[in-house]
């Protein structure tokens, strides 16, 4: 499960988002509003995938959640979906009066060192498709800082650190490669 915020701005996050990631993230901001109303104990259907998952728990914020900031993600990355011409099947009708029952926390968990690991992530996981969104400063503030680590976001790249170093080595020559640095799960 994931939440791409590449920035804080909604609109901006779910436009830069390529069409794969854009799908998928109506799914999974609904799934992140449902843990954290289980969390809250506000639905309470003995369900219990996902309340420990770390960007459930940013979200849930030590019990007051940034609810607001991921409904309105929620709605700019529909809104984004059916722009580019796709249907629309997910909403947040039935969610709504419950997460009205939430005192949430208002602002956003999502900082400066969030977006450049989330634009960092990106690339690394399609490497043509993001290296033609980011401006050249992004690039540069990518391949001039280390990655922070924040758990439920980029963790993985430490595993493949060697990978990433010769990606970013690349990049510096201008060379990009279009095979994702991301590691694969053996079964």
């Amino acid at each position: 499960m994931q939440i791409f915020r590449p920035y804080v701005d909604h609109k901006r996050s779910a436009a830069f988002l390529d069409d794969l990631r854009l799908g998928k993230q109506r799914v999974e901001a609904r799934q992140v509003i449902m843990a954290i109303l289980r969390k809250a104990g506000v639905v309470q259907d003995g369900k219990r995938g996902w309340l420990s998952h770390p960007i459930v728990l940013t979200y849930y914020n030590s019990g007051r959640p940034y609810l607001a900031d991921l409904v309105v993600y929620f709605y700019a990355v529909v809104e984004e979906w059916k722009r580019r011409g796709r249907r629309n099947n997910i909403d947040l009708a039935d969610l709504i009066p419950l997460i009205k029952r939430v005192e949430g926390a208002p602002g956003t968990p999502i900082t400066h060192v969030h977006e450049v690991e989330y634009r960092r992530v990106l690339l690394l996981k399609d490497p043509c498709h993001y290296y033609r969104k980011l401006s050249e400063e992004e690039v540069r503030e990518i391949v001039e800082t280390e990655p922070v680590p924040i758990n439920g976001v980029n963790t993985w790249i430490f595993q493949v650190m060697y990978k990433y170093k010769e990606f970013v080595s690349k990049l510096r020559r201008g060379v990009v490669e279009c095979t994702p640095v991301f590691p694969r799960r053996v079964a």
